[in-house]
């Protein structure tokens, strides 16, 4: 079964675009669970029960595991092994690296950890993308445009296309309105290059992007370019600001799918005590029906 395959069958029986990240910190984790790497473990079996028939997948980011030491790396495994067989896993980190060592890479996530989808770093170009992509029933999600507040140092910015189309091809108008539109023609933003690259990549149909919510003009526009088909990684709802009803407006496609709408700390950080079991079941409740809500008026 293919990623995407996984993922629409998730989708379709919790009637749920959302998903939860495991960004599990043990300095923020309810302190009766206790201090040790094992109580990230458990507060991530907890969390998992509370909502795994309220989501279409799950994230772990690897970043909270990894200074754990070798503690961590098993906890991380040891999560990835407790969610539900019928519910992807898409693990967050980001790598990107020369071929050999992507390589090495893809066999971490897709075979030592076997997660159903990855997060990768296009910078290095193609080759570092590739051993991802053949692994062809995996999921890959290109990191396009992030949520962190430089991300438009280099993703906005823009770049003189190679081949401009030539300047015969633009409407006669008068010079200063035809050099606009010949300028406009020319150049491109960094972040619809890295969107376009990953359509040619795009061989065996498994590549997602990552798109912030924090960018819903973006996030449009690349929906467009994209497809119905594309799956987009929406982080950014909740603590980063980006605005729930206009990500799943945007990023979703004409049936209101594919848009997997990601919250980590607003739903698995909300209550230190006992019960933040109930108070984590209701906040995913709670996105999951709205992002329902606002599917079903794009379908209308």
């Amino acid at each position: 079964m293919t990623f995407n395959d996984k993922l629409l069958k998730a989708a379709e029986k919790n009637n749920s675009w959302l998903c939860v990240g495991l960004d599990s910190d043990l300095k923020k984790i309810p302190r009766h669970l206790g201090t040790d790497p094992g109580a990230v473990l458990r507060f991530n079996q907890l969390i998992i029960e509370s909502t795994s028939d309220l989501v279409c997948a799950y994230k772990p980011n690897s970043a909270f595991y990894e200074p754990l030491g070798p503690d961590g790396m098993r906890v991380l495994k040891d999560t990835i092994e407790m969610i539900p067989d019928d519910v992807p896993v898409i693990l967050d980190f980001k790598r990107g690296d020369i071929g050999n060592t992507a390589a090495m890479y893809a066999r971490t996530a897709f075979e030592y950890y076997g997660v159903d989808a990855a997060t990768v770093s296009p910078y290095l170009g193609r080759d570092s993308i590739e051993p991802f992509i053949d692994y062809k029933d995996k999921g890959v999600f290109v990191l396009c445009v992030t949520s962190n507040r430089s991300s438009n140092e280099i993703q906005k910015r823009l770049m003189l296309l190679d081949e401009p189309p030539p300047i015969e091809e633009i409407p006669s108008r008068a010079m200063a309105k035809t050099l606009t539109d010949f300028f406009a023609s020319s150049v491109s933003n960094v972040y619809m290059h890295v969107a376009g690259l990953a359509r040619e990549w795009n061989k065996f149909g498994n590549i997602g992007l990552v798109v912030g919510a924090t960018s819903p003009l973006e996030l449009e526009k690349i929906r467009e370019l994209m497809g119905e088909e594309t799956p987009i990684l929406i982080p950014g709802i909740g603590a980063q600001g980006g605005d729930l009803e206009s990500a799943v407006s945007v990023g979703s496609n004409s049936k209101g799918s594919m848009a997997i709408i990601n919250v980590s700390r607003g739903i698995i950080y909300s209550d230190d005590g006992s019960s933040f079991q109930d108070t984590v079941r209701q906040k995913a409740a709670f996105y999951r029906d709205a992002i329902a809500s606002i599917s079903e008026m794009k379908r209308a």
